[in-house]
């Protein structure tokens, strides 16, 4: 498949020009992307801004695996607009679930898309529900014309009608003509708004090209309406449901547009030698199982020959059929008679098939093996409504109604002896097969609205829905019930409100919610909020119809349930009030208690009088805003400081004097994180080795840094820090050894080691015994392993490995030769930072880089003004390691001042000054010159973060004065301007707020 799918790709890129990889605009495609079915019609439709008459739009469409699904070369029409033939979503390479990108090229400009196609299969429509609404459309049109039609044309369009509504055979296409010959006389724009939202912008530019070349001269009047007639044909399939009939009318009209204006028509080209060869190649790679010796050699000598132009009609049927042939090998499995049957067939003709010794010859079994294709995929759909029936779990009643009729279809398929006796009850299968479909929907609906505590009234509509499925007498009956259905779940989306006025309505009931501590009614708002967030999405793109009737449901629900929600919210009294306003307060009360009692126990820990006092003073904040009516914020607060005061109390009862600074919840976490950091450092001196040593002052750099970041908590980045750690030991402290080569991958879903390689050996033909050792990080011995190597000395074997978390030292020893891997088992974490460590990284982060701005452009200002500095990050590194935010943020302001005012460089032949004013950067100074020219000097500006930003070009006058305003927005942080001029170097420093 995979070479399929590059063979293919292969043509494309002959396709496509070498210029064509730019995103713009100028290529419009319709939004008719989203979700889709196994088995339904995908087309694009758009518009190029600018036509140009040597181009043709290329679309390309590539399923999940990368593979080619479809492209289509095609030509837009004068006004810009293009269609695509209709693609079926279905086979081996275009019926795969999941994401397939769209990819449409212009010349050099290039437009993406995307859609998913699901797991479920496409419900085609039968002709019985095209022939009624073609009818009801057909009604519609004469009784909107009764006024302003001739009677006699009156009578005879009423007499065609009841003609067609008698007629058992071609009802759909006189329906159709009818139509046409109406619209052709009697057409109104208004015509086109009954046609769907996907093809309405395809049919309206259709009718506008016609009018615009008779206008212009270019296309005869009868002309015109014969187009237009075909135009109306499409605009009847589309709203009786048929697509690929409109799409592929539609496409003959676009053909036909382009051949009237050949203005814009370049003349033909035939396909490029290197495009047949890679079709070609595709083929024979592909299914050279059906073909004989003598028809691949006829291919060898097309490809050789460079004569595929000739044959390209033949080449596009013959991958029809080897396509179809793979399905019918790969489907045809179960032993039943009718599969039986067909599988017979399939094996005579695939005999007679790779018998046939030329291309012509192989092609004129072309319809046998459609034949064959369409019975397997009709056995497919009755062997659905089989198990419905068999299935003990399903309703009884629609079995009860479908069975006889199975029965009897079986019963005459019994005595079939071609593909043609099933394709002839084709309409009966997929009649049974839609009805299992339609009730399997309503069902489900019902389930789904049951759960969700939908309006009763609603759940008993929908059971009413589906006790006519059962008590139906006929399968027409059934499939007619669905258009009720339809219009029930329309019905719902009329009566509620707006989705972007119930999701403003419901943000607001949460807030009232939320400062009221009413989670009975916050959990109703979630869930309202959730199902509108859904349907928001699904009007985005294109949903299934089940997700259609089930979001209508829940949407149902919320509008119902909002008023009820704020009337709720209303009425809070102040007897609510104090009801939950003095559970919190007890809970709080509860907490302080276990304090009083804890610190006459414990009051001479190590830091227990700390960690009370700390909890008093927030229970002083859980008073207050009970005061201020924030009774959500409050009642937050009391469950953090419940679940605060279990772990750090449980911490001082386990290991009292654990700790010298006491305990908190952020200090228990640095233990544990410092627990890791020496766990590293003593794996790392215990494996030392001499390839480490040049490594060691880097490892060393990391772990201090990672300390610092404990010091601050700043645990997020202490996470991060120490997985860079168990990387750099994984790459660095391995032992190599010139004779041996080998990799160690793990595997975590299969939990083993897989170990590969190879030795140096001198002399080959012998094996060898090897010896395979695993520490853990206290070099204690895991497990061993003995095997050998290959007598090339290739080395491989793999084995169940520990699981534990950690880093292992997988050591191999071969005769006098030891060589080492090691292998991180990574830590499965589940904490969730919370708002306040979010808070507390941020001010991490501006700490460290203002640290290392001040070491990288302001080493000598800092050293000799340390006095000033060294109290100011020492007075950070406090308020952070208490998360005194405040105190940080003041101190870091303060911090940004000195850098500005005590690290710039300055010198006696040069001085710079930067600074920010309304947005605009301001730079001014001057050089000492020995000689009076103006000269051309360069600024470079550099962040905190220490990247270059900016390199601004400056032009001094002859006494080497300079002056220039930037209007150019800076991000907030401290930035440094440096001036180079020679072996001089000056900078001043700015911060933008």
């Amino acid at each position: 498949m995979r070479r399929v799918g590059i063979a293919l790709f292969l043509s494309v890129i002959l396709l496509i020009p070498s210029y064509a990889h730019g995103q713009t605009p100028a290529i419009i495609l319709l939004d008719t992307f989203g979700d889709y079915k196994k088995g339904e019609q995908i087309f694009i439709f758009g518009q190029v801004a600018q036509v140009s008459p040597d181009l043709s739009v290329v679309v390309q469409l590539t399923n999940p695996n990368g593979d080619l699904c479809q492209i289509q070369q095609i030509k837009p029409i004068s006004n810009g607009h293009f269609i695509t033939d209709a693609i079926p979503l279905s086979g081996r390479i275009c019926g795969i679930t999941g994401s397939y990108h769209v990819k449409v090229f212009y010349g050099d400009l290039t437009k993406t898309s995307s859609f998913q196609l699901l797991n479920e299969k496409f419900q085609e429509q039968s002709s019985l529900d095209y022939s009624d609404r073609g009818i009801n459309l057909i009604e519609s049109k004469i009784n909107s014309i009764t006024k302003t039609i001739d009677q006699s044309q009156l009578t005879e369009f009423e007499n065609r009608l009841n003609q067609t509504k008698s007629a058992s055979n071609d009802a759909v296409s006189k329906l159709r003509d009818i139509y046409a010959d109406l619209l052709s006389l009697y057409f109104d724009e208004s015509d086109t708004l009954n046609v769907g939202p996907k093809l309405r912008p395809a049919i309206q530019s259709a009718l506008e090209s016609t009018k615009t070349l008779v206008d212009a001269n270019t296309l005869d009047v009868m002309e015109a309406k014969k187009i237009d007639r075909q135009t109306f044909a499409a605009m009847f399939y589309s709203q009786v449901g048929d697509d690929k009939s409109a799409i592929g009318i539609l496409n003959d009209v676009y053909v036909q547009i382009i051949n009237v204006d050949p203005q814009k028509i370049p003349t033909q080209q035939s396909l490029t030698y290197e495009d047949l060869n890679a079709i070609l190649l595709n083929l024979m790679t592909k299914s050279n199982s059906i073909m004989s010796r003598q028809l691949q050699e006829q291919l060898g000598f097309i490809f050789a020959r460079g004569t595929g132009p000739i044959y390209s009609e033949e080449l596009n049927n013959l991958v029809d059929v080897l396509t179809k042939a793979r399905t019918l090998d790969a489907t045809l499995k179960s032993n039943d008679n009718l599969t039986l049957l067909i599988r017979t067939n399939w094996d005579t003709l695939r005999e007679s098939l790779l018998a046939k010794e030329s291309l012509e010859k192989f092609l004129e079994q072309k319809d046998k093996v459609d034949k064959l294709y369409d019975a397997t995929l009709l056995l497919r759909n009755l062997d659905k409504v089989d198990r419905f029936i068999s299935s003990s779990d399903q309703q009884s009643e629609l079995a009860t109604l479908i069975e006889p009729r199975l029965n009897d279809l079986l019963s005459r398929l019994g005595s079939a002896t071609s593909p043609d006796d099933i394709l002839s009850v084709k309409q009966e299968i997929l009649d049974m097969k839609n009805v299992i479909e339609i009730s399997s929907r309503i069902s489900s609906t019902i389930e789904f609205s049951k759960k969700n505590d939908a309006d009763q009234q609603l759940i008993q509509s929908f059971e009413s829905l589906l006790d006519h499925v059962k008590n139906a007498n006929s399968l027409s009956e059934i499939l007619n019930i669905v258009s009720e259905f339809d219009n029930t779940i329309n019905g719902l989306r009329e009566k509620r409100n707006p989705l972007s006025v119930m999701k403003f309505d419901y943000e607001k009931l949460k807030a009232k919610a939320e400062l009221q501590a009413d989670y009975e009614s916050l959990v109703t708002i979630n869930t309202a909020l959730k199902a509108i967030s859904t349907a928001i999405d699904l009007e985005k793109g294109n949903p299934t119809t089940n997700r259609i009737d089930k979001i209508e449901v829940l949407l149902s629900w919320a509008s119902t349930n909002e008023s009820q929600v704020k009337a709720k919210l209303d009425s809070y009294t102040k007897d609510a009030y104090k009801i939950r306003a003095a559970d919190i307060l007890q809970r709080a009360k509860s907490i302080e208690n276990l304090v009083e009692l804890g610190t006459a126990h414990n009051r001479f820990l190590p830091g227990y009088t700390d960690f009370t006092a700390s909890l008093k003073e927030r229970l002083s904040t859980v008073r207050n805003l009970v005061i201020k009516n924030d009774l959500d914020g409050a009642d937050n607060l009391v469950r953090t400081l419940s679940a605060e005061w279990q772990q750090v109390s449980k911490k001082y009862t386990d290991d009292p004097f654990g700790s010298d600074v006491g305990y908190s919840v952020d200090e228990i976490k640095r233990i544990e994180y410092r627990k890791q950091l020496e766990q590293l450092s003593d794996f790392a001196t215990r494996f030392y080795n001499a390839d480490f040593e040049k490594h060691s002052a880097e490892f060393e750099e990391l772990k201090h840094n990672a300390y610092d970041l404990v010091d601050y908590g700043d645990f997020v980045d202490a996470d991060t820090k120490i997985k860079e750690l168990r990387n750099f030991l994984s790459e660095n402290l391995a032992l190599n050894n010139k004779k041996i080569i080998f990799d160690i991958s793990y595997d975590p879903e299969k939990e083993i080691w897989v170990m590969s390689g190879a030795l140096d050996k001198q002399s080959l033909g012998t094996r060898d015994t090897l010896y395979l050792t695993v520490y853990d990080m206290d070099a204690n011995v895991h497990s061993t392993l003995k095997f050998s190597n290959t007598k090339q000395g290739d080395l491989f074997t793999q084995w169940y490995a520990p699981i534990e978390p950690g880093l292992y030292v997988v050591t191999l020893q071969w005769l006098d030769a030891q060589a080492s891997q090691i292998v991180d088992v990574p830590e499965k974490s589940s904490s969730t930072p919370d708002s306040s460590d979010l808070q507390n990284v941020d001010m991490v982060r501006e700490f460290e880089e203002l640290q290392s701005f001040i070491s990288t452009f302001g080493s000598s200002g800092y050293g000799a003004n340390a006095d000033k500095f060294d109290p100011v990050i020492s007075e950070i590194k406090t308020a952070l390691h208490n998360k005194d935010f405040s105190s940080a943020s003041a101190k870091l302001s303060e911090l940004h001042n000195l850098i500005e005012r005590y690290l710039p460089i300055r010198e006696r032949n040069a001085v710079i000054e930067a600074s920010v004013q309304d947005g605009k950067l301001y730079l001014s100074g001057a050089i000492q010159k020995t000689v009076a020219f103006s000269e051309d000097i360069y600024v470079d500006i550099y962040d905190q973060k220490g990247n270059r930003v900016d390199e601004i070009p400056l032009k001094d006058n002859a006494s080497g004065y300079f002056n220039q305003i930037i209007s150019k927005p800076y991000l907030t942080g401290t930035y440094v301007a440096q001036l180079t001029y020679h072996d001089l170097t000056v900078s001043d420093f700015f911060h933008v707020n």
